[in-house]
This record gives C-alpha cells, structure tokens and sequence, in this order.
C-alpha cells in the first residue's frame, strides 16, 4: 500500500511541474493565422507552410502596385479612395502577421525545447487522455501554420480550434493531476 502511494506521489510531483511549463509553453501560440488576417483583404495572397515572409513580401508588392496607381493623374475621388483604403487593409494585414509571425516562432521554438528536455518523464507519467490531446493540438497547429486553415472565429472561443484544442489539452492535464490525487 505504501508503495503504491509513493508511486502516485512521485507521478504527481513529476507531472505537476511538467504539465505547468507544457501549459506556459501552448498557451504562446497565436490564436489565429495569417489566413485568418487576410481573408478581410481583397485579392490577398494565401499563406501555408510557414511561409510568412513571403506572404509579406506580395502584400508588399500589392501596396507598391496601389501606390503607383495613385499617381496616376485625374483620377476620381471615389477611386482613390478606394486605394487607399485597399494600401491600409494591406498594412494593417502586415502588421499582424509579423506579430503572428513572431509569436509562432517563438512558441514552436519553446513547444520543441519543452519536449527535448521533458520527452522522457512526459511518455513515462503522462495519462493516455493527455497523450491524445496533445496529438490533437499538434494537428491543429500543423493544419493553422503549415497547412494554411484558418483556425474559425477568431474571437470566439467555441469556434476557434487553438482555442478549443489548448483546452480540451489543459482540461486533460488538470484531470490527470486529479485522478492521481484521487487514487491516493
């Protein structure tokens, strides 16, 4: 009996501090893509595979390509403002997707560290529902950020699928953590 309590013990204290750090590392993913960002821009390039730079790059070109039609003389009010509110969606679009950028990046780097040093104690302590989740979550972020999905409403949490997967992942942690208190 004693030996079992100390097994429960020693997966709880295992697991505790890994599943806060697994939480602070997820919860640094953005929560929408750069697919997301540019589908309220007309004409605008489509992004998949980590490719940020380069969605960038022909947002660039389309501005460049509306500035030089704003030179064009007698042009009418109606038109030109029109441009303009095209050239500000594009780098308003821009400006998103470098944080998006940047976020993404910086989480992938920590999500990938996290499981170098934690891989081990992670596949010896971790319960099966957690091991599912994180397969899901993974998936999710595969199909945001290199497979281009948009991740559903941005703003809402039941219908956007980061949201809902780093849940339905937090949730399995706090009760597999519940589960080993429970049996001791």
């Amino acid at each position: 009996m004693e030996t079992k309590q100390l097994e429960y013990q020693s997966k709880r204290d295992n697991l505790s501090e890994v599943y806060k750090d697994l939480i602070s590392v997820i919860n640094l993913f953005p929560e929408k893509s750069p697919n997301d960002v540019l589908k309220y821009v007309e004409y605008a390039p489509g992004y998949s595979m980590e490719y940020f730079d380069s969605t960038l790059e022909s947002l660039d070109y389309q501005i460049e390509h509306y500035k030089n039609q704003l030179s064009i003389p007698n042009i009418d009010y109606r038109r030109e403002n029109n441009i303009k509110m095209q050239i500000s969606n594009r780098e308003y679009a821009k400006k998103e997707i470098f944080e998006i950028r940047d976020k993404y990046y910086m989480a992938r780097d920590k999500y990938r560290s996290f499981f170098e040093f934690y891989k081990v104690i992670f596949d010896l302590y971790a319960g099966q529902d957690v091991l599912n989740c994180l397969v899901k979550f993974d998936v999710v972020i595969h199909n945001v950020f290199i497979c281009g999905y948009s991740v559903g409403d941005v703003y809402d949490p039941i219908n956007n699928i980061i949201k809902i997967s780093r849940h339905e992942l937090i949730n399995s942690m706090r009760n597999d953590i519940n589960d080993i208190q429970n049996k001791w």
